[in-house]
């Protein structure tokens, strides 16, 4: 019986079971619906956590590769460094091992590498070839290699049915000399004579030396026969309480920088060369390096060595030297005003007993082979006549010439009223000189004369001629300078000068310029006329626009009367080229008469000509020296090595460093 108030309640309803259902499934589910669900979710889950394996296994293969790669390196390194120090082959493959078996025992993955095997393994098929090396060390020449494998197991990817990954790593390392820009003189006063003295030298600078023998036998010998003196090993430091302290193992102490370093033959040279600039055959043959060009300033060339001496120079390096030199081993010699910073530099990274790496030229400052014709004054010549003796002018030449200069005129051929174009300028030859052939001397050189020089009924006029100066050694040089001549005593007359000789252009297309300045010379208060400008045909193949910025100036007195002369080196290609600017115009004389003068500049286009510096040292070979005093004026040092020609040479290990290279 219910309550009164209370709600009637439907009969409990129970599910009904019928065949094939089960309980608690809703009405339409089969059982066997849900077991392939179960089914594709446990092979799902299988292989998520098989791929989830496998990407944790792969950053362990990762891992492990950075692990052997840092191995090989450093074991590479370690075995190249004990080259440097004196080690042989075994030496060094031992201390490679060593670096190995420490490095191993922090393996990442819990598997400790074995060692290389003591006989290389390659890749199938490249037997013998270092270049496919697997596992294994070789030491060779100057060049380490390590390849080193680990055989490691999978951990999650097992259930996939991986089972383990063999992980590799390869470092080459290669010795290279570490030069310096630093040139030591080999010898002093050579060649000798030095048959009674005895060694070790006495303190005596007046005495022949070869800084790389040892110290007895430094004095003994000639520069061209050494077979007395015998070549210097590293031995012990010298004592540090007595700096003058040398044993005879090592070559006499000397000055290799700064204030002491000069040589013997009264050049400001300090020892301090610039590496980047090199080839000094002919006044047009430099070749540059890492940046630095014609126009680079004295003062940021040697800013530039300098971080070499910091840093350690780039390249590129040199090739063995010969003898005797070629051009590959010449290189600029920079001025004794710009050792200190060469100087401060060598104190930043090294300190004494530390071992360096030098150049060695003979002990002469060489000079580009090179003479000089210094044109004569304007010469005077009547329309019709001979004259005997028609002035002189200078030909000399430098330390390093050695030949003779022929000599002979060649006419304007440019200008078509010219006497000796016209052949009103009779004489064969036009004009004879004496001297020709002429030998230059040092100095202000040799006077020429300029004698019988014939006129026949020649148009009064000032006209150019040309000095040709033609020297076959030590090779073939061939200049050409004009002069004026004065026809008849034409009184109004000008000079023509440049602001610079020469015009350097770093790159093609660049654009270089240079001022002209036309000033009235001769009788009377002005020219009395413009004059035309213009540069000689033909011009050099590629060349740019040309541009005056007046072609038509007229001369004045004080100052005179200024024009820019514009060149763009256009697509030319890299030398030295030879212009010549033609001015010509009509005087004020009655009747007024034609003047013309000639002007030859040079325009350098690329990495070529000089910085304004024609000495160099011919490099003869590398060196090994150990530091032995440092101060703001000097840098003194010994030889522990002879002199080899090969600055990649075994024997110069100890001042090489050990570079990691690409493996092939």
């Amino acid at each position: 019986m219910r309550p009164p108030g209370a709600p009637s309640r439907s009969p409990l309803v129970l599910p009904t079971h019928r065949a094939g259902a089960s309980a608690g499934l809703a009405p339409g589910r089969s059982r066997r619906s849900d077991g392939q669900v179960l089914v594709l979710f446990a092979l799902g889950i299988t292989v998520l956590l098989g791929f989830t394996g496998v990407a944790f296994d792969v950053g362990r293969f990762y891992t492990e590769r950075r692990f052997l790669q840092n191995a090989a390196d450093a074991a590479a390194l370690a075995a190249a460094n004990a080259l440097i120090r004196g080690g042989t082959t075994l030496d060094a493959e031992a201390e490679a091992r060593a670096i190995l078996t420490r490095n191993f025992v922090g393996d990442p993955t819990g598997v400790t590498p074995a060692l290389p095997p003591l006989t290389p393994v390659y890749e199938d098929g490249q037997a013998g070839s270092a270049s496919h090396l697997r596992n294994g060390i070789l030491v060779t020449g100057g060049t380490v290699r390590v390849a080193v494998e680990n055989t490691v197991p999978y951990t999650f990817a097992r259930i996939l049915g991986f089972t383990d990954n063999t992980v590799g790593a390869r470092a080459m390392v290669r010795l290279e000399g570490d030069l310096l820009p630093i040139a030591v003189r080999r010898f002093v006063n050579m060649p000798g004579p030095n048959a009674a003295v005895s060694a070790p030298c006495p303190a005596n600078p007046n005495l022949f030396t070869d800084f790389f023998a040892t110290a007895d036998t430094a004095c003994l010998g000639t520069d061209t026969d050494g077979s007395l003196r015998t070549a210097p090993s590293p031995g012990s430091p010298l004592d540090a309480t007595d700096p003058g302290s040398n044993p005879v193992n090592h070559g006499p102490l000397m000055t290799i920088l700064g204030q002491g370093a000069q040589p013997s033959d009264g050049s400001d040279f300090r020892g301090f060369v610039a590496l980047d600039i090199r080839n000094f055959a002919t006044d047009s043959s430099q070749l540059y390096y890492n940046g630095v060009g014609s126009g680079t300033t004295r003062n940021v060339l040697k800013g530039m060595e300098s971080e070499w001496i910091r840093r350690g120079y780039p390249g590129p390096m040199f090739p063995p030297a010969t003898t005797p030199p070629d051009p590959n081993d010449q290189v600029a010699a920079m001025s004794g005003n710009d050792t200190g910073i060469a100087i401060a530099a060598l104190a930043d990274r090294y300190a004494p007993g530390d071992e360096i790496m030098i150049a060695v030229y003979p002990g002469v400052v060489m000079q580009i082979p090179d003479f000089t014709v210094s044109p004569p004054a304007t010469v005077d010549l009547p329309t019709t006549g001979t004259v005997a003796s028609a002035g002189t002018f200078r030909v000399s030449r430098n330390q390093a010439f050695s030949g003779t200069v022929a000599l002979t005129t060649e006419a304007d051929a440019l200008d078509p009223d010219n006497p000796l174009v016209l052949g009103s300028l009779t004489g064969t030859p036009p004009i004879t000189y004496t001297p020709s052939p002429v030998t230059p001397t040092l100095g202000s050189g040799v006077a020429v004369n300029l004698t019988d020089i014939t006129t026949d009924t020649a148009t009064p006029g000032i006209y150019t001629l040309w000095i040709r100066a033609e020297a076959g050694s030590p090779y073939l040089t061939v200049k050409h300078t004009p002069f004026a001549i004065n026809v008849g005593g034409v009184q109004r007359d000008f000079t023509i000068t440049s602001s610079v000789g020469e015009l350097e252009a770093a790159n093609p297309g660049d654009t270089v310029s240079t001022t002209l300045t036309l000033k009235k010379s001769g009788a009377g208060a002005n020219f009395g006329g413009s004059v035309a400008l213009s540069l000689d045909d033909p011009l050099p193949a590629g060349i740019g626009a040309v541009s005056f910025g007046s072609s038509s100036v007229t001369p004045t007195s004080g100052n005179g009367t200024s024009t820019t002369l514009s060149v763009n080196a256009g697509t030319m290609a890299p030398g030295t080229y030879a212009l010549v600017v033609r001015a010509t115009g009509m005087n004020g004389d009655t009747p007024s008469r034609k003047v013309t003068h000639l002007l030859p500049l040079k325009l350098r286009v690329g990495a070529t000509g000089s910085s304004g510096s024609t000495p160099y040292v011919d490099i003869i070979g590398f060196a090994v020296m150990r530091i032995a005093y440092v101060d703001p004026n000097r840098v003194d040092a010994y030889a522990i090595s002879g002199i080899y020609p090969d600055m990649n040479d075994p024997q110069l290990r100890r001042a090489q460093i050990a570079r990691l290279v690409p493996w092939s």
